[in-house]
């Protein structure tokens, strides 16, 4: 992936201020927004092996390992987020049942068809370029199984005159910016997401993930593939 630089170096520092904490991760407990517990929970049902792109230092995968799955691999353009995935995944014991690589889409196109068994990407499908969000898409269509699941976390859809009238954000194309964060922010409504996900995927569910004491909710979209 190109043009990552700004982001790449945003969450370094953030997942690197981590990785001197060496409090342990315990997937046994519950995630502590249920939507999203409920949603991990029915992705992983009958699934043996799952991918997470924008992995982070993803709970979400030891969490689908402590669930059942047998394998899970898990991408991240942070070096410093796989870093902080593989400590958690010793602190664990779970190294034997996992994969972290740092990368973008090249480690995707690598990955063979129909392999796996369900996938998820929280937060990055809008905090990509638009054409990369597109092939992130289509390359999980193309990985996973027939009749598999995909669970996509988004930002909220923010009102196009906040954005305007807030120097934080840089308009570079239609609805797509780059923050003074040096992250990228895809204004991405409901019904374009319909739009580059219908070729490949059905949706069966969306719930609103609201964030306790604020006003501030994501977009959790439950999707089977057609393909």
């Amino acid at each position: 992936m190109n043009n990552y630089e700004s982001t790449i170096e945003f969450w370094d520092e953030r997942f690197g201020e981590r990785l001197s904490s060496d409090k342990r991760y315990d997937p046994s407990k519950p995630i502590p927004l249920i939507e999203i517990e409920e949603g991990t929970k029915w992705l992983i049902k009958e699934a043996d092996s799952i991918i997470d792109f924008g992995c982070g230092s993803r709970n979400l995968l030891f969490k689908s390992l402590f669930l059942g799955a047998k394998k899970a691999v898990g991408i991240d353009i942070s070096p410093k987020a796989i870093e902080l995935a593989n400590h958690t995944s010793k602190l664990n014991k779970m190294d034997d049942k996992t994969d972290f690589k740092a990368g973008g889409i090249e480690l995707l196109k690598n990955l063979e068809d129909n392999s796996i068994d369900a996938a998820a990407s929280f937060n990055t499908i809008d905090n990509i370029l638009p054409e990369d969000a597109i092939s992130v898409i289509k390359e999980m269509n193309r990985i996973l199984k027939k009749n598999s699941k995909f669970l996509v976390k988004l930002n909220d859809v923010m009102p196009k005159n906040i954005l305007e009238e807030d120097d934080y954000y840089q308009l570079i194309s239609e609805d797509f910016y780059k923050e003074k964060s040096g992250l990228y922010f895809w204004n991405l409504s409901d019904s374009k997401f319909r739009e580059i996900t219908s070729p490949y995927f059905k949706i069966v569910k969306y719930v609103d993930v609201p964030f306790p004491k604020t006003d501030y909710k994501n977009r959790l979209y439950y999707l089977v593939n057609k393909i």
